[in-house]
């Protein structure tokens, strides 16, 4: 073998070596690996469960050039343990354990920007909330969207449905409207936020108001709106409160309360956040706007607390009380909600977090329920 084919073989391994590195130059990384632990009791078999689960989510974004990239996140082995068919999440697995849930490309001109793809649009807290295909367009204080979420085919009687809607926001306020439509649904959202901080306090304050066609023989109603303000009593101790109000549907039936338009992919649960990351899914109370269930609307109160024990050490706790805004449509007289919390630094982007939650219906037949979460999370 001559000296110089020899010289080529090197070089050519060197570069099939050096290209990922240079490729990768335009790629930023990251995400989070999670391990959990769940008891729910609502003494009433069988719905007493204890179980596991995990998920790693990765997610990254491409820098194709200046004012374009391409932005991906994707969860594996998002399901609970021992729910695999007995030969692990990595072989004949008996479920979907992937699941991809960004995939968008962002164009940036200047005056205004383009985001095409699957992503995440939230409006408000409770206003609007999908994860879907479609287009946002942000133009200064001014956001728009479409997006579709089942599309039927021209050779099909029922319509397509989508989302669609328009946002403005600036210095802390926030207006927007939102519809969305399915066959014989269609829903409009109109609706506010205001967030300030003066000095130790800070304020939250969210309405919405639903209207239109639930179906062909409903219509869709919802008035709503949450008030928080918290307070700084020290460096290391915050209090707070929230109002919470929505009116409920009428008795006759011919009325179906909304308190929010999309698809729910980021959920919210205001009255069990407690400061760690167990709130939100397999435990808490949800949206409370209908927390007694078939359109009785919901009048509450809640009183809050968070405390920093040490840098690694944080603890919250929380109560809250509710009744129903239109009796007539639940048997339910009130609740009542207790729930504690910590959140333990373990490592340098890993913390060990707990919570434990009473929930107490004023209900014939209805037993309180008892829930608990523990996790480990690791951010990278």
């Amino acid at each position: 073998m001559s000296r110089f084919l020899k010289v080529m073989i090197v070089l050519l391994a060197i570069a099939a070596m050096a290209t990922p590195v240079i490729a990768a130059d335009n790629l930023t990384l990251g995400g989070e690996m999670r391990v959990r632990g769940w008891y729910i009791d609502n003494n009433t078999d069988p719905n007493t469960n204890s179980f596991f689960d995990q998920r790693l989510r990765m997610g990254g974004k491409f820098t194709v050039a200046e004012g374009v990239s391409v932005t991906f996140r994707t969860d594996v082995t998002e399901s609970s343990w021992g729910d695999q068919a007995g030969y692990g999440s990595g072989r004949l697995v008996a479920n979907n354990t992937i699941q991809w849930d960004r995939a968008h490309l962002d164009l940036n001109f200047g005056a205004f920007s383009l985001r095409a793809g699957q992503q995440y649009i939230n409006f408000g807290a409770s206003g609007f909330d999908a994860q879907d295909n479609g287009f946002k367009i942000a133009a200064g204080p001014v956001t728009a969207f479409f997006m579709l979420s089942d599309n039927n085919g021209s050779t099909l009687s029922t319509s397509d449905d989508y989302y669609y809607g328009v946002q403005f926001a600036q210095n802390g306020f926030a207006v927007f409207t939102a519809a969305q439509k399915a066959d014989a649904e269609e829903v409009y959202v109109l609706g506010g936020t205001y967030a300030a901080s003066f000095d130790a306090v800070n304020l939250y304050v969210e309405a919405e108001y639903f209207t239109g066609d639930a179906n062909a023989a409903q219509d869709a109603m919802g008035a709503q709106m949450v008030a928080d303000v918290s307070f700084a009593a020290s460096e290391t101790m915050t209090v707070g409160g929230q109002l919470v109000y929505a009116m409920g549907a009428d008795t006759d039936g011919s009325e179906v309360q909304y308190v929010l338009l999309g698809n729910d992919f980021g959920g919210w649960d205001p009255l069990y956040d407690v400061g760690t990351s167990l709130s939100n899914e397999k435990i808490g109370a949800g949206r409370p706007f209908d927390a007694f269930g078939n359109g009785s609307g919901v009048m509450g109160l809640r009183a809050y607390t968070s405390v920093k024990a040490s840098d690694a050490l944080k603890i919250g706790a929380s109560v809250f009380y509710a009744e129903p805004e239109e009796d007539a449509n639940t048997a339910a007289d009130s609740a009542i909600g207790l729930a504690a919390g910590v959140s333990y630094k373990l490592l340098a982007n890993t913390k060990l977090d707990a919570q434990v939650e009473y929930f107490d219906v004023d209900a014939a037949g209805v037993d309180a329920a008892i829930k608990a979460g523990v996790g480990l999370f690791v951010n990278f």
